[in-house]
């Protein structure tokens, strides 16, 4: 993409063009951005909200294709491309998520749900995004809900207290248990993963 008046792509799709930035920014073209008139985190914004306008008018894979690509690379904590302290929360990650999981519950069946949930746990690390159970629990109904837990529960029974980066597979049960109001699940749950759930996790009844 060319910055100038408006932003063009310089690529022949939205997909490409990310493709594109994607590998200058991993050869160095952003390093220190904030220095440089933050020209890198300029065109993260046109990128998104491009992505948005896929989105909107219902071009599902493309926006999940690009969601993808362009999240996973500023989530992953290994390199810091653009050199900010926290890039993240200069972007509206919340809402991101929860369109990115809209287009996977929109093109996916549950098990590539599923496989796609436990890749963004994996990059995602120390992050938590509310977003994200939301998406599924909204999106997902009647067998296909029931069957994402089934999932989610055979993986919860693998996890370790040092498996930091899956925890929330725990906590997306602990997350529907508030959300049905099942204080006896709740507290199940609580005790079976006690160590990894925290002492003092609240039950907030939804009124």
């Amino acid at each position: 993409m060319k910055i100038i008046k408006q932003y063009t792509l310089s690529e022949e799709n939205l997909e490409k063009d990310i493709d594109k930035f994607t590998r200058d920014a991993k050869n160095g073209a952003y390093q220190y951005d904030y220095k440089y008139g933050q020209e890198g985190l300029k065109l993260i914004k046109a990128y998104f909200r491009m992505i948005e306008e896929e989105f909107k008018k219902q071009n599902y894979r493309t926006a999940r294709v690009c969601y993808k690509k362009l999240m996973f690379l500023l989530l992953q904590s290994k390199y810091n491309y653009f050199d900010y302290e926290d890039i993240i929360g200069k972007l509206n990650f919340e809402k991101f998520l929860a369109h990115y999981f809209l287009c996977l519950i929109k093109q996916c069946n549950i098990k590539e749900i599923f496989k796609e949930y436990l890749e963004y746990l994996k990059i995602k690390e120390d992050y938590y995004f509310a977003s994200v159970h939301r998406a599924i629990f909204t999106g997902l109904e009647g067998k296909n809900l029931t069957f994402f837990v089934n999932l989610a529960e055979k993986e919860a029974k693998n996890i370790k207290e040092k498996d930091y980066a899956m925890h929330d597979v725990i906590y997306f049960l602990i997350d529907l248990a508030k959300l049905k109001k099942d204080k006896a699940g709740f507290n199940q749950l609580c005790a079976k993963y006690q160590g990894i759930v925290d002492e003092d996790e609240p039950f907030e009844d939804k009124k």
